[in-house]
Parts: C-alpha cells; sequence; structure tokens
C-alpha cells in the first residue's frame, strides 16, 4: 500500500501545478451534482442500466481555471427469508454495506461559452461490508454466519464533459480510466466453530466510457 501513497502524492502533485487562467464558465465557485440518469431512463422508458458510475453525489470547487472535484455513493440494504430444507425451518439474513469515494482536481478547457472539457487525475477509496447469517428456528441456535470486509483503493485519469443551461444549472458527462487494488476478508462460523479465512487480494484495471449523467447546481 505505500506505493499507492506515494503515487497519490505525485498525482497532487502534478494536478496543483496546472497553468492558472481566468475562466468564466463558472459564475459561482460551489458544486453539487447528482447522478439522474436513471431517473432520465425511467422518464423516456429507457433501460439505464448499463450506467455503471457508482457515484450518486458530487461536489466541486471551482478555482481560477480548476476545479477540486470528489464523490460520495453509499448502499445498504438488508434482506431476511425463511425457508424449509431437509425438515428444518431455517431463517436466512443478509446485510450489505457499501461504500465509494473520489476525491481529485481537474483542469478545465472551454470550448464554447456553453461547453466546457476537463482533464485530471481522481484517488480512490471503498469499503464494503458483508454480513450473512442462517439460524435453525427448529433450535433457534446458529448454524452459519459469515462476515466479509473489503477495502480498496486505486486512481486514474479522467475527463468530463459539461454543458451550462444557465449560470447555475449544468449537465455532465465522464469517462475514466481506473487502477484499483482490493484486499477482503472473512471469517465463517460453523455450529461455533469459527475459521479465519485467508486475505484474498485483487487488482483491476477499469475502463468507464460515459454512461452517467449528471445534473449539477451551482450556489
Amino acid at each position: 500500500m505505500k506505493y499507492f501513497y506515494i503515487m497519490v502524492c505525485l498525482c497532487f502533485s502534478y494536478c496543483i501545478s496546472f497553468a492558472q487562467k481566468e475562466n468564466a464558465f463558472y459564475t459561482y465557485k460551489n458544486e453539487i451534482g447528482i447522478n439522474f440518469t436513471n431517473v432520465l431512463g425511467n422518464v423516456l422508458s429507457l433501460n439505464p442500466n448499463n450506467a455503471s458510475s457508482p457515484y450518486g453525489l458530487t461536489y466541486r470547487r471551482h478555482m481560477k481555471n480548476s476545479s477540486f472535484r470528489s464523490a460520495l455513493n453509499i448502499r445498504y440494504g438488508s434482506n431476511q427469508t425463511n425457508d424449509f430444507s431437509s425438515g428444518s425451518f431455517f431463517q436466512r439474513t443478509l446485510n450489505i454495506l457499501t461504500t465509494n469515494v473520489r476525491f481529485g482536481l481537474e483542469k478545465h478547457l472551454v470550448v464554447h461559452k456553453k461547453l466546457q472539457f476537463s482533464y485530471g487525475f481522481d484517488v480512490l477509496v471503498s469499503y464494503g461490508r458483508e454480513n450473512s447469517e442462517i439460524i435453525d428456528l427448529n433450535t433457534n441456535g446458529s448454524t452459519f454466519l459469515s462476515n466479509q470486509k473489503t477495502i480498496g483503493g486505486g486512481l486514474g485519469p479522467m475527463l468530463r464533459l459539461e454543458y451550462k443551461i444557465s449560470d447555475r444549472i449544468y449537465i455532465s458527462s465522464e469517462s475514466s480510466l481506473y487502477g484499483i487494488y482490493n484486499t477482503t476478508n472473512e471469517s465463517l462460523t460453523i455450529n461455533g466453530s469459527l475459521t479465519e479465512e485467508p486475505s484474498k487480494k485483487a487488482s483491476s484495471l477499469i475502463l468507464e466510457l460515459p454512461q452517467s449523467l449528471f445534473f449539477n447546481i451551482s450556489f
């Protein structure tokens, strides 16, 4: 992981060295964006399932010719079902939590007074937790318990295209190429016996094409 932190420092040093020019594209310094791809797809009766961006909420702080950018998404789900199998009645409970955070810097190139192109670098942090439990209701005892935690990090370049509707309203879409590294730890408890599974490590390179549309409001 030490190499990851070194790369983060280098990326931010590069981003901060962007040339500073006046940019009249933004009237206000702060901007909040909402991923409304699914809403738009439902209104137009389209299928938005290909929109793979994990970020639902974004925040940007505009400087002269660059912006600090960040994004956040949190998902939590809980599901409980009852099953009858092999003469026993089981209660199955599943809890899932996923958190994705992204932050970085971008530089702007004004193409037109209503159209702007941006490029920059992002740093990613993610955390996931999945708890699964199966209880035998006949004996009211836990027969199976699984706890899984995943921590990840990554970084990579991004491209952004933004259209200005008014001084306060913008729509945008992005593309990125992220290198991601994850570590997963899992423990199993079967009939009271605890077993620690070996850590699982995974790395990937993910290209995200501009499939999500963001609605942005400046203030």
